[in-house]
């Protein structure tokens, strides 16, 4: 390797003198960004990283950072690179959810070389991106949602949307209920698992967050109901299947008894949707939903956010701040409406009101009774 200037190479040398005293220098020159995320993958997964998550991080990998970075050596990665790789794929573009999520998969991956010495520094980290605008949770207004459980009655998933809509569990957690999670006499469910998609395989977890991971859900009579229809649904099926059939303790089940596959449920859920006349919404809507309904009707923002299992009641704020707004404003308005005034005995007083204030100069005026009230 030669040095443009013997400055250069005495300043290279000085480096290398200070990695080695601080136990950060590695003989593994030849290593490149392409081999360190293959080899950093593997290590996650092989440490538990959730299916679902490695299939994202995989897809990243695979056809982004790798062809636009895996030729560099890992110890020559530098942010300028970087900075670079992600400019162009906005330009390209991507989108900006796509492109921070690319950048939060290779500043993890940097990190972990970072603690092993592999580089002397993250070349991923601050790294400015534009801000991210955030997104409103698009909901159906009451009276759809009740066009959409009408036309879902004549389905056979009614229930489970119904219980989606009342209940506010993602799609796997739906899907991962066993009958022994459901208690219909206590009106209550436990989240204790998801059956989720991950690169066309359905895969059996814990819960997203270790805050809905074993969560109490309570039960309101239409989901109860919901719930008595389904097992209704599927006691007719044992029977008609007989030793054929092959369910066990699932409660959302195919005829046959097999667990329901999480895309054949969003497929049949766009069905509902396109034969209801409703505007489009993703199976994850009905979630926001669940959330909006709640909100609408004064619950407290920490039930909604425990309800929906949140890591933190600040993620529940951000989503439905708007939300919030709109009810606050409903609640002033109908604290208002409970207030019977004749209006014009108001307006006379406002007039006096006035009248009084600038009509008497000099003198110290009594205040309105009106400003005591609180």
């Amino acid at each position: 390797m030669g040095y443009p200037t013997k400055r250069a190479a005495q300043e290279e040398r000085a480096r290398l003198l200070t990695q080695v005293a601080s136990g950060r220098f590695t003989h593994n020159r030849a290593l490149t960004v392409r081999q360190w995320l293959t080899e950093w993958l593997d290590r996650r997964v092989q440490d538990g990283l959730r299916p679902s998550t490695a299939v994202m991080y995989r897809r990243y990998v695979e056809q982004d950072l790798q062809p636009g970075l895996g030729h560099l050596r890992l110890h020559e990665l530098r942010r300028h690179h970087v900075d670079r790789f992600l400019q162009a794929q906005l330009t390209g573009g991507r989108g900006l959810v796509t492109v921070r999520r690319m950048h939060a998969v290779l500043s993890s991956a940097l990190a972990a070389a970072q603690r092993l010495d592999l580089v002397e520094a993250n070349a991923a980290s601050s790294i400015r991106l534009p801000p991210e605008r955030p997104q409103r949770a698009q909901v159906w207004e009451p009276a759809q949602v009740g066009r959409f459980l009408d036309e879902a009655a004549d389905d056979r998933l009614g229930p489970l949307f119904e219980v989606a809509v009342f209940t506010g569990l993602r799609r796997g957690e739906l899907l991962g209920l066993q009958w022994q999670d459901v208690d219909l006499s206590d009106g209550e469910l436990i989240v204790r698992r998801q059956r989720t998609d991950a690169g066309g395989r359905t895969v059996e977890g814990e819960a997203k967050t270790a805050a809905g991971q074993n969560r109490r859900v309570g039960l309101g009579p239409a989901a109860i109901a919901a719930f008595e229809r389904w097992r209704r649904t599927q006691d007719a099926d044992r029977e008609l299947w007989q030793n054929q059939w092959a369910g066990g303790s699932w409660i959302f089940t195919r005829e046959d008894g097999e667990p329901l596959v999480p895309q054949y449920v969003t497929k049949r859920f766009e069905r509902v949707v396109r034969q209801a006349g409703l505007p489009v919404m993703t199976f994850h809507g009905l979630r926001h939903q669940h959330a909006s309904l709640l909100i609408a009707q004064g619950v407290e923002l920490a039930i909604v956010s425990k309800r929906l299992g949140h890591s933190s009641i600040a993620i529940t704020n951000d989503l439905y701040s708007h939300l919030l707004k709109d009810a606050n404003r409903q609640a002033g308005e109908a604290a208002e409406a409970l207030v019977p005034r004749a209006s014009k005995g108001l307006s006379q007083r406002s007039e006096h009101t006035t009248h009084t204030h600038h009509g008497r100069k000099g003198k110290k005026q009594e205040a309105p009774a009106e400003e005591f009230l609180f």
